[in-house]
């Protein structure tokens, strides 16, 4: 039990972490917490050995480099919303007919865009965040000693990593770590890659463990 708690615990930080980063532009102040974390700097092996990311100022690093590249992936570019990759047009659907949305509210989760800077709720931090929020719900369930429904909740994180964001993002994530200019936004498409593929197969784990 306490190695699930830990694991569930590690997976909503991992998913708030990725959330932040794809919604919009680090910061200086968050680019200076990640020099300061060994742990997470081990997600980004590339950045790590980045000569720039340790002797540029951090303003100037953010101002000149990582912004531009946020600019020029996920604007300008390589769009992150998921309608943009399943539909053969290619358009972001803001509709009330999106199938994320649906799937949103099928489980009881609602989205104000106007809190973000997503133009849709399929937005790639969008779905990283719900999955953040169904695995604090899962927590909690686990802390109530209500296992049937944290059962319930991670067959949800399931179906929606095997319906949406793992699907969707494989070719997302490649993309992405095909255009990126620098170390940081390369490993962190992988990281997220990495990090998405092996989650869906620990929710498979567990439900195996569970039959």
């Amino acid at each position: 039990m306490e190695n699930i708690v830990e694991m569930t615990q590690a997976r909503i930080n991992m998913y708030g972490l990725l959330s932040r980063l794809f919604i919009e532009e680090i910061d200086p102040f968050t680019l200076n917490k990640l020099k300061e974390n060994e742990d997470l700097l081990e997600l980004f092996p590339n950045t790590k050995e980045w000569k720039d990311f340790w002797e540029k100022d951090a303003i100037k690093l953010v101002e000149e480099d990582l912004n531009v590249d946020f600019t020029t992936i996920f604007i300008l570019n390589v769009y992150p919303y998921e309608s943009v990759f399943v539909n053969d047009e290619g358009h972001i659907n803001p509709t009330i007919t999106n199938p994320t949305l649906v799937f949103y509210r099928e489980h009881g989760y609602s989205i104000d865009l106007n809190k973000t800077r997503a133009l849709s709720p399929d937005h790639i931090g969008v779905e990283l965040e719900f999955m953040m929020n169904l695995a604090q719900e899962e927590l909690n369930a686990i802390a109530r000693e209500n296992h049937e429904e944290a059962n319930r909740v991670r067959e949800i994180q399931r179906k929606f990593l095997e319906e949406h964001l793992a699907n969707w993002g494989l070719p997302y994530l490649l993309a992405v770590k095909d255009i990126a200019e620098t170390p940081f936004y390369y490993d962190l498409a992988d990281a997220t890659l990495e990090f998405l593929m092996s989650d869906l197969e620990y929710l498979y784990e567990l439900q195996e463990t569970k039959q």
